[in-house]
């Protein structure tokens, strides 16, 4: 059954811990999460932080979409909107998901959580948004899926768009 965020963290202070979902969770802060990004692109360079950070989301997305999808029994519609108030009650901008006339998805987020912390850039940023994005799209289409940032927010665009489509 969904519920709120709220309803499913739990805290074990006499242990250090804390979870969502019954997953076992840490809160960061944007300005840590943009600095370890920030970090990855000068020990990296921007391509490898790119794919290091991509690679990380997909994973997260994979792994969180599909326990959304069986704790909460919800589908299509009901399920993407549960998804959407999800990462906007966590702070992570507000998403819309929906299909285009290729067939694919595309994700729009408004406030992303990425460019709130890292400011503007010449060139798309939302590498671990992209990858999480991607395996949502996995999880909701069934197929390799490849996500690409096609409009971002620290661009000067007014969201960050990625659109996922099925990998060759």
């Amino acid at each position: 059954m969904l519920k709120d965020v709220k309803e499913t963290a739990s805290w074990e202070r006499n242990k250090g811990e804390f979870s969502v979902i019954e997953v076992p969770a840490i809160i960061v802060s944007i300005e840590t999460f943009v600095n370890l990004q920030k970090d990855a692109e000068k020990i990296l360079g921007l391509d490898g932080a790119s794919v290091l950070l991509y690679e990380a989301g997909k994973k997260a997305g994979l792994r969180w979409i599909n326990r959304f999808s069986n704790e909460w029994g919800l589908k299509d519609k009901k399920f993407i909107e549960a998804v959407q108030n999800f990462y906007a009650e966590l702070g992570w901008g507000k998403f819309s998901v929906e299909e285009n006339n290729k067939n694919e998805l595309v994700v729009r987020v408004e406030n992303s959580f990425i460019v709130r912390g890292y400011g503007n850039s010449e060139t798309a940023i939302c590498h671990f948004l992209r990858g999480y994005n991607a395996g949502l799209a996995e999880v909701l289409k069934g197929m390799d899926i490849d996500a690409e940032e096609v409009r971002c927010t620290a661009k000067g665009d007014d969201c960050c768009e990625f659109v996922m489509k099925r990998v060759d």
